[in-house]
């Protein structure tokens, strides 16, 4: 991946759907790792750390998943696969502390459930911005 790749602002009202996506893709990918960790563990024989694993490592790891990923690249594997990028909302990089702030909300993000309020946000912010964003203060867009 290209280490912040050149944003196209403005287009954060076009990307709405991409973003959807870009997270179905990055869900996907954080869930085959997950597989094969729990699957070495149990073949193994280590059922209990298996479920430590998926207790208490697996949530751990998909936050710093999102939050390095995106603060030192400015977008996920999924968001670059969909030419997506994370900014602040004046056009610069994003920073790992905007990122924790952004990501650590997706907690919010996804009350009552199913990511509902983020997704509601996406559609009545100007910016079409979830809670993360706008805590944070960034917009996603498209590369240019």
């Amino acid at each position: 991946m290209e280490k912040y790749p050149t944003p196209q602002m403005g287009t954060n009202g076009q990307v709405v759907g991409k973003r959807v996506l870009a997270f179905v893709v990055d869900s996907l990918l954080l869930g085959i790792a997950y597989a094969v960790i729990v699957g070495i563990l149990v073949a193994i024989g280590d059922v209990g750390l298996a479920m430590l694993f998926g207790w208490f490592v697996a949530p751990v790891l998909g936050f710093a998943y999102f939050i390095v990923l995106e603060g030192l690249y400015g977008c996920t594997p999924g968001k670059h696969l969909l030419g997506l990028v994370v900014v602040k909302s004046d056009g610069k990089n994003m920073t790992l502390g905007s990122s924790a702030i952004r990501n650590l909300l997706l907690i919010v993000d996804s009350l009552p459930f199913f990511y509902l309020l983020g997704i509601v946000m996406l559609f009545v912010t100007n910016e079409n911005q979830r809670v993360g964003d706008l805590a944070a203060d960034t917009v996603v867009v498209s590369q240019r």
